[in-house]
């Protein structure tokens, strides 16, 4: 059955066996990232197989503030990996996210080819060094993210996180990838 879960934690298990993460950094997510986030999840037996975690975010897209969601911590279990699962987890979240009329939502792919036969396009590199500088990034990209207080809290845990060598743990040569997923409201932008 696929669910958006009431429950954040029962997704824990399976966010640790899936990623290597520091355990102070799950702490972290799973205290402060899950507050205002949703886990879409295939659920059997009450065990999630599989889930994707939608993290919300404010966007300048062109000059205009819209809503989007970063999707993170996307997981199946060894056993139950390769036989839809998680096609059938992003259906339900792309029809939740149309609903809302969110212009696109994105990620940082471990492998683009997992993603691409699904609409996201690759749009740039990510860079550590782009998070310093809002200056910058405000002259230089006509998407980002805006940093209104709650971002800004949740940067500083995560850059001394990093700081600690307790960060969050990246792909080698990270891209973000985005889909459009309400082709009007993306247009109103």
């Amino acid at each position: 059955m696929i669910i958006e879960l009431e429950n954040k934690d029962s997704s824990r298990k399976l966010y640790e066996e899936a990623f290597d993460d520091p355990k102070v950094f799950v702490d972290y997510y799973y205290k402060e990232k899950c507050s205002d986030n949703r886990i879409i999840a295939s659920v059997e037996d009450g065990e999630v197989i599989s889930m994707l975690h939608l993290n919300p975010f404010q966007i300048n897209l062109c000059g205009t503030t819209v809503k989007s969601y970063y999707a993170v911590a996307v997981a199946t279990t060894k056993e139950r990996r390769h036989q839809g699962e998680m096609t059938r987890v992003f259906e339900k979240a792309f029809d939740l996210i149309r609903e809302e009329k969110i212009p696109f939502v994105f990620l940082i792919p471990v492998d683009e080819a997992i993603y691409s036969w699904m609409g996201f396009d690759t749009i740039c590199d990510f860079s550590m060094d782009w998070i310093a500088d809002y200056d910058v990034i405000k002259e230089t990209f006509d998407v980002y993210c805006v940093r209104d207080d709650a971002y800004i809290r949740r940067m500083n845990i995560e850059n001394e996180l990093r700081e600690m060598d307790d960060g969050e743990v990246l792909p080698d040569e990270p891209v973000i990838m985005a889909k459009v997923t309400d082709l009007q409201a993306f247009n109103k932008a």
